[in-house]
């Protein structure tokens, strides 16, 4: 049974065929332009977004009736996962880029649904979302950024902080306090090129695929048809798509850990030291096999929490559970492949060093470790404390 399988199985043949078509993509040249750009210090191509979207993939959970997929969750995961094995911040911001689309689609209105989904759906308008403020992080009582009701829409005030693909980006979608009564609401932000709108990158060395940025607006006028949703339940629906993102960047940490044990076992196995494999040296052979237990233990939590999305049952635990022990054994895992190929991995021809620069920064998306214990520990009452047996 391969790896993936247990996902695969659950799937449809048309989304099977969209996961190989994720596969193909990557192997045609994307996977080796990643860790080209990344050797020399920058993002990957904006092309090669062009080509994603053209290939169908930003429409991946798009309804039919827009031209979308209406692929499953777990469909969504696979595919990421399938990209994450080559590169984890460029699976991640590929995939930011279609959950917006995802949104629009199943979320927007009409106006917005007719003004934007084409050119969504084509890459000529990249979204993402803004939430997290310079001084707030995700403390979301603290936002300041502000929407003013003016005659025909209103007037954005403010920053917003670590928004993936921000320096190539031509809308967001905004969470801002109405200026009027102190509501939250969200609103389909096209940027322009005016100067209402100021953009400055987040330098991540060893992680710019991100194209992290701040993006701070002065009197940004917003139509009154980019309203998404109803004033007042913009927070729950923000936080209803956490779980969900929680389990989908879980599912991308297992994949990139997967893909550095590949790595460092066929590295262990070819060279040879003291007159044997490497990976025949018992002290160097357990410590991959403990890498190899923890990855399965992390890729079965996730696939049970993906399940309980996929079917739209309450996963706020596993969500939280999967994300938080899915990243640190990522981290810890990829750090032990590295160390059983010397430095050697570390070097230009192995993707090692790429994959643990990255996935770190997993640890500080979709809630940190210290939010994510909060979480399950707020919920041990009622998960774990039924009649003993």
């Amino acid at each position: 049974m391969a790896f993936f399988d247990q996902y695969d199985e659950q799937l449809t043949a048309p989304e099977r065929d969209l996961v190989a078509r994720a596969r193909t993509f990557c192997n045609a040249g994307f996977a080796s332009a990643l860790h080209a750009s990344w050797l020399e210090g920058e993002p990957f191509g904006r092309h090669w977004i062009d080509e994603w979207a053209a290939a169908g993939m930003l429409g991946l959970q798009a309804t039919a009736a827009d031209g979308g997929h209406a692929a499953s969750f777990l469909c969504k995961i696979r595919v990421a996962q399938e990209m994450a094995l080559h590169g984890f911040a460029a699976a991640f911001c590929l995939n930011n880029l279609q959950g917006q689309v995802t949104r629009i689609s199943r979320q927007g209105s009409d106006a917005q649904r007719e003004r934007l989904l084409r050119p969504m759906l084509a890459g000529a308008i990249l979204s993402a979302p803004a939430m997290s403020e310079p001084g707030g992080g995700s403390d979301v009582g603290a936002l300041t950024t502000t929407a003013t009701p003016v005659e025909g829409g209103w007037r954005m005030n403010g920053s917003k902080a670590w928004i993936t693909n921000g320096t190539i980006l031509d809308a967001v979608t905004l969470l801002a306090r109405n200026a009027a009564d102190g509501q939250l609401a969200t609103f389909m932000v096209l940027l322009g090129s005016g100067d209402t709108v100021r953009r400055e990158e987040i330098l991540m060395p060893g992680a710019r695929s991100f194209r992290l940025a701040t993006l701070t607006f002065t009197d940004h006028f917003v139509p009154a048809w980019a309203l998404l949703g109803q004033p007042g339940d913009a927070l729950r629906a923000a936080m209803a798509t956490v779980n969900a993102a929680r389990v989908h960047v879980a599912a991308m940490a297992v994949a990139s850990l997967h893909a550095a044990l590949a790595e460092a076992t066929r590295y262990c196995a070819a060279r040879h030291a003291f007159g044997k494999p490497v990976i025949a040296h018992q002290g160097l052979q357990w410590e991959l096999a403990e890498v190899s237990v923890r990855l399965e233990a992390a890729n079965a939590l996730v696939f049970r929490a993906a399940q309980l999305v996929d079917a739209g049952r309450p996963a706020v635990t596993l969500a939280a559970q999967c994300k938080k022990f899915a990243v640190d054994t990522a981290i810890w895992g990829i750090d032990q492949c590295l160390r059983a190929m010397g430095a050697v991995g570390a070097g230009a021809g192995h993707r090692l060093a790429m994959l643990s620069a990255e996935v770190r920064l997993a640890a500080f998306g979709d809630g940190t470790n210290e939010m994510l214990l909060d979480r399950i520990g707020r919920s041990l009452t009622k998960d774990y404390a039924g009649e003993a047996p």
